[in-house]
């Protein structure tokens, strides 16, 4: 299957600093179902966190700089589409174009404070990954699977930040109650979804620099949940949520541990090309299907 189709891409800092198997399942995944991740020319952070103070929208700068260089290479491409594979990228560049495009004055204001660029037109659609395959089909998505994971009970754990908040309007991927979106992409690629109470509870966040014991108390909690349900993996979008759910599993147990990877490597691996996943781990599952 090719679809034939080219997007703005904007990989963020924790996929190319931290996680780098993210972003090399998610180019190789796009690539075999033939869409173009083009990266947006120098993009910054994205802030992390979206300013929720009324009067500081300067925190918005760096998002608004990326979406301006985002809008300008768009132009060339004929495209408004931004995809993000990190949920945390996702969550502020949309708020802050959604904030931008419904409120003038804020947008008159943050372009006042920008005057070696373009002023921003927030008319970019900034989707998350995981939609964009949505948008797709997973039936579609199913066809170009060589290697179905059939026998591979699969945990989605989705966290906070494509599911909320609700305001403004857009941002959930999917029902921030009883989202589905990521067991029907792995039941696309042959695993067996695993459904647990605990795939939409915070891991914690940041909450791992100054009070870790937080962080590993949900995490451990979330890790059990969706062992308790017979999962043998568990799949994020987030990579702060990973890292905190690694934590978690350090103080676990080894028989209560799971291993936890980007949705897009367990996608990389059912497609035949390069997964990024950590070759125990892969051999693992590939016995295990």
């Amino acid at each position: 299957m090719v679809i034939g189709m080219k997007v703005l891409f904007y990989p963020g800092c924790s996929l190319k600093n931290n996680y780098p198997e993210f972003e090399k399942s998610s180019l190789e995944v796009c690539r075999k179902l033939g869409i173009e991740l083009l990266e947006i020319p120098r993009w910054t952070c994205c802030g992390v966190n979206f300013s929720l103070a009324t009067d500081n929208v300067m925190r918005h700068l760096g998002a608004v700089r990326s979406l301006i260089n985002a809008r300008e290479k768009g132009k060339e491409m004929d495209t408004k589409t931004v995809v993000t594979a990190c949920s945390m990228c996702y969550n502020v560049l949309k708020r802050v174009n959604l904030t931008l495009r419904e409120d003038p004055d804020k947008l008159e204001t943050i372009n006042s404070f920008i005057d070696d660029q373009p002023d921003y037109v927030p008319e970019l659609e900034i989707t998350h990954l995981l939609s964009l395959f949505e948008k797709i089909g997973f039936d579609k998505i199913g066809e170009i699977v060589v290697k179905p994971l059939k026998g591979l009970k699969v945990a989605s754990y989705y966290g906070c930040a494509l599911l909320r908040p609700n305001k403004p309007r857009g941002i959930p991927i999917d029902d921030p109650e009883s989202p589905t979106i990521l067991e029907e992409l792995m039941e696309s690629i042959g695993a067996e979804p695993i459904d647990f109470p605990f795939k939409t509870e915070c891991c914690g966040n940041y909450h791992v620099v100054f009070r870790p014991d937080i962080v590993e108390m949900r995490a451990e909690k979330i890790i059990s949940s969706a062992r308790s349900r017979g999962a043998d993996i568990i799949v994020s979008a987030c990579p702060l949520c990973l890292y905190n759910l690694e934590r978690g599993n350090e103080i676990l147990d080894e028989g209560r541990r799971a291993p936890i990877v980007f949705f897009t490597q367990l996608m990389a691996l059912s497609f035949g090309v390069n997964s990024y996943l950590n070759e125990e781990i892969k051999e693992w599952i590939l016995k295990k299907c």
